[in-house]
């Protein structure tokens, strides 16, 4: 369930990040380039214009706000995950017989252990935080272009 709530943070987070252009354009289009259209309707281009730049406010913080929940949610899928990956490690080392522990070197044992913990830690955060965004984002792209031709 918290990987889901992960998931579905980092799309949000990068497609309210992928609206910032989208607002900018629509400035662009709408106010700076017919800004003959508006001569002496100076309230009318104000109320234009500060209305997107309110709404890329807005996006932006939502943006900003699923990414901090995305990275919360991440390091607590991640520290559960690490933590049971090293307990059931220590465990079946530790129902190992004692010769055979010892012969393998116990802090050898240990640091491997600690070792995966923290590569699987790292390809979780990477999955998410890179993999899954920059599908999102390609997805995202794909459709607004489709939509826009």
């Amino acid at each position: 369930m918290l990987v889901l709530l992960a998931l579905l943070l980092a799309a949000i987070n990068q497609i309210f990040s992928l609206l910032d252009p989208l607002i900018l354009g629509h400035i662009i289009d709408d106010y700076v380039k017919p800004i003959s259209d508006f001569e002496g309707r100076q309230s009318d281009y104000m109320w234009g214009v500060g209305k997107y730049i309110l709404l890329a406010v807005g996006v932006a913080m939502i943006s900003r706000i699923a990414k901090n929940f995305q990275d919360y949610s991440v390091n607590t899928i991640t520290q559960k995950l690490g933590a049971q990956i090293y307990s059931d490690g220590l465990k079946h080392s530790l129902e190992l017989p004692f010769q055979v522990f010892e012969d393998q070197r116990s802090g050898e044992t240990l640091g491997v252990l600690q070792k995966v913990r923290t590569d699987v830690e790292k390809l979780i955060s990477a999955s998410v935080n890179i993999l899954f965004t920059s599908l999102v984002g390609i997805f995202w792209v794909l459709f607004y272009s489709m939509s826009v031709s």
